[in-house]
């Protein structure tokens, strides 16, 4: 009993620190020149995105700012919409550079209650750059191993996954629903596409020199400069390796994908 007392403890000494650290930060900077939110779901990318922009000079971006289970996140019984439209302005403020920005899954704002239409309203100076996975599948077995591992991202060798796991064919279509659910919100926020850029994982990792020269920088109105970083990726086997009932769900991970930002 006394150790997960004194974890808590610690998380909640960690998080008071962290909200400290922000609100005072915050008082002592000018709002950024360009705020913006990396916008994703989990295991699409967003961490990646996020360190490559810190590549830049004048870029910073901090982690899950509406995580409730993340030091720099807001806890879930201060979820009034107004209390977490300030600290999203907060988080930003306290950051440093012409281009500040925070990552914020799309599960999180409805977590918090909040539709992109009213956040796009409450806040019209923020840009967005939304980005997903084509292969619903390669997002789902990603998630899932670091979920039964507790690695969510590194930059060791510890954080690549090298265990397999069991892919319910029920559970994986309900989770491909509920994603694509959120993101069809997001496609269909007119307000928001009048200040968005989409990009996909996959591209993301192909071409990253060519994707943040010539899309990400220039939409931030920021010169391009070599991009870097240290995360690992987690999952660099193919699915047959890394799911150990592949050959009963094959075709069903073979079919589910989100094609819903093609073109934009």
């Amino acid at each position: 009993m006394v150790e997960p007392f004194r974890s808590l403890l610690r998380l909640h000494l960690k998080r008071c620190l962290t909200q400290f650290r922000v609100r005072l930060a915050a008082m002592r900077n000018d709002p950024p020149v360009t705020p913006f939110c990396v916008l994703g779901e989990a295991h699409t990318g967003t961490n990646l995105l996020a360190d490559l922009l810190r590549s830049h000079p004048d870029v910073s971006v901090a982690g899950e700012i509406l995580n409730p289970y993340d030091p720099q996140g807001i806890r879930l019984w201060l979820r009034s919409r107004g209390a977490v439209l300030r600290h999203i302005r907060r988080s930003l403020r306290a950051l440093e550079g012409k281009c500040r920005g925070a990552q914020i899954h799309v599960y999180h704002f409805r977590l918090h209650g909040i539709p992109l239409e009213t956040v796009c309203k409450k806040l019209p100076e923020l840009l967005f750059l939304v980005i997903y996975r084509r292969s619903l599948a390669e997002q789902f077995v990603s998630w899932k191993l670091a979920k039964e591992s507790r690695h969510w991202v590194g930059t060791s060798l510890k954080a690549v996954h090298k265990s397999t796991c069991v892919v319910d064919p029920l559970e994986f279509k309900r989770w491909c629903e509920a994603v694509r659910d959120r993101y069809a919100e997001v496609a269909a926020c007119g307000s928001l596409w009048q200040r968005a850029i989409s990009l996909a994982y996959e591209d993301l990792c192909e071409n990253r020199d060519l994707i943040m020269s010539n899309k990400v920088f220039p939409f931030l109105g920021l010169q391009p400069v070599p991009v870097h970083t240290k995360l690992r990726k987690q999952n660099p086997r193919p699915l047959q390796e890394c799911v150990a009932n592949y050959a009963e769900v094959a075709d069903l991970l073979a079919v589910e994908r989100l094609d819903i930002f093609e073109g934009r």
